[in-house]
């Protein structure tokens, strides 16, 4: 009984200590991620990817992290290689938790990233993919928030390239933000994101009257 009790207490301390050092990496790539340092913060995530083989977080945040980058302007030269590395680690959170609405709409992000880089090349071609994966996004799980915004600041540039009004969206977007507020915490490191962008968005909006 009691090489049984020390058994459980060893495998019970195993599994802790393994809890704590994965937080801890975590927390350590998004502090990279903080700092712009953002090739090592995604080293960091696939590096916990590849030892979590069962988390889709630190694949997902990896891919994250390039799509955020394929977004900025004075990386113009870096964009493909950007959003083709999210797309392999999007594959694998993907894998790993197959219908995630975050991941879902992440994806639709990442094609969004090439829409933005080559309107021309990619505009026609990847339009309705984008707003057909948002909403899948939205059926998969309706409460998140971030489902609901990256739909609506899609059809909002959609709009603005055509010359059209964008009151809809715009009061769509105000109903989105309560969504924010009602996210519960599923597990450690799940997102949270996304409440600062809609209120910019919102509040663009309000000026633009």
């Amino acid at each position: 009984m009691k090489i049984s009790i020390s058994i459980l207490f060893l495998l019970l301390t195993v599994s802790f200590t393994h809890a704590q050092s994965y937080e801890k990496s975590m927390e350590q790539a998004f502090e990279l991620w903080d700092e712009n340092k953002n090739e090592q913060a995604i080293a960091l995530f696939q590096r916990i990817s590849h030892a979590e083989t069962e988390k889709w977080l630190p694949a997902y945040y990896a891919a994250n992290v390039d799509i955020v980058q394929a977004f900025n302007k004075s990386q113009s030269e870096n964009i493909q290689a950007y959003l083709e590395r999210a797309k392999e680690n999007l594959s694998l959170a993907k894998d790993r938790s197959p219908d995630n609405s975050e991941i879902t709409t992440l994806e639709g992000l990442l094609y969004t990233g090439y829409v933005t880089a080559d309107p021309a090349t990619y505009g026609m071609r990847y339009s309705g993919k984008i707003i057909t994966l948002h909403e899948k996004a939205i059926e998969q799980n309706p409460e998140n928030p971030r489902a609901h915004m990256n739909l609506i600041e899609y059809e909002m540039g959609y709009a603005q390239f055509m010359g059209e009004d964008m009151t809809m969206q715009c009061d769509l977007m105000k109903k989105v933000l309560p969504l924010f507020d009602k996210v519960e915490d599923t597990e450690p490191f799940a997102p949270k994101y996304g409440k600062e962008r809609a209120l910019q968005i919102v509040k663009n909006c309000n000026e633009s009257k």
